[in-house]
């Protein structure tokens, strides 16, 4: 008689399932060698009919003769009907029937329930984790856009366009929606999935659920660095964004100052990147851009400058500029 017991490592109930079995072969007095194969992958499992661990088959079959029909293959712990519930083991009266099945093959005689099979990992609920995981990403992005549009636009010297203040009236939508896929990457996640495991068994999760897990809580990790970026994207455009302050000339020239208001920033960083638009025009002595005050103060030489080209430099870096002093 050949017996085998099929498992997969982090499902415990394989250990006394092997026991089990050891007990019944000896007290129905068969002499038979237990062997014990560990299932690798879903490849594995299809190729030895593998429907959940642990799997006993008796000269080849298993146990629950209404399982050997199926094609669930699973890296998933199994659950074995008995009665009206499931546990995580065969019954002593399932293994025992399938013995004396094994020792008289013509009697057909097995004493057992409809099994409740473990429910293979399925692709598509995968794939839809997939795209939550990568939506709620994506939509953490699209929120703190109205802070890394400047950054990136001071960087590549482009114009925002207008596009950092389209993003921050749709950002509390974004983080709306943001959370809302994260929500529902968890719910698919940590959902109890009644095929599994046995009602009250120590089961552990199949690897990729564990790997699946690892993901979704590096994804949080990333969505919230997205999601609370404007609060610390001042730091970052000042690292970031170069100085591009015009050199002082060799001589003292007669300066003059004028400030805007400046409509449309929503952080820091906005700041620095109309800061850094200012000291790219010529004739810029010295700049100062308050996201607080909503304001800018620039001393220039009027030899080679005007307000006129600050206003213009404000509007192309994507922000309304109104000058509040008279200037020059």
């Amino acid at each position: 008689m050949r017996v085998e017991v099929f498992y997969f490592e982090g499902c415990p109930n394989h250990v006394p399932a092997v026991k089990r079995t050891r007990e019944l072969l000896r007290e129905e007095g068969v002499s038979a060698e237990i062997v014990e194969i560990e299932v690798l992958d879903q490849a594995k499992a299809k190729d030895v009919g593998f429907l959940g661990s642990p799997t006993i088959k008796i000269n080849g079959l298993d146990v629950e003769p209404a399982a050997r029909s199926s094609g669930a293959y699973a890296m998933a712990c199994r659950t074995y009907s008995a009665g009206n519930h499931s546990e995580g083991l065969p019954s002593n009266e399932t293994i025992r029937a399938a013995i004396k099945e094994a020792l008289n093959p013509s009697s057909g005689s097995h004493d057992c329930c409809a099994p409740v099979e473990a429910a293979p990992l399925q692709p598509a609920k995968e794939k839809s984790t997939s795209f939550v995981m990568a939506g709620s990403v994506f939509a953490a992005i699209l929120a703190s856009s109205c802070c890394i549009f400047p950054i990136v636009f001071g960087l590549t010297g482009l114009s925002v366009v207008g596009a950092s203040a389209a993003f921050a009236a749709w950002r509390p939508y974004l983080l709306g929606l943001t959370f809302a896929l994260l929500g529902v990457g968890f719910y698919y996640a940590y959902r109890p999935v009644k095929a599994a495991c046995a009602p009250g068994s120590a089961c552990a999760m199949p690897a990729t659920k564990r790997s699946n897990r690892l993901v979704l809580w590096l994804t949080t990790a990333a969505v919230m660095a997205f999601a609370l970026f404007p609060y610390y994207s001042g730091p970052v455009a000042e690292l970031l964004l170069p100085d591009k302050t015009a050199q002082a000339a060799s001589f003292a020239p007669a300066l003059q100052h004028v400030s805007f208001r400046i409509e449309g920033m929503d952080c820091a960083a906005c700041a620095t990147a109309v800061e850094g638009k200012l000291k790219s025009v010529a004739g810029v002595q010295t700049v100062r851009v308050s996201f607080e005050q909503k304001a800018a103060e620039v001393d220039y030489n009027p030899a080679v400058a005007s307000p006129e080209q600050f206003r213009k430099a404000i509007e192309e870096a994507g922000y309304r500029a109104v000058k509040t002093n008279k200037g020059a």
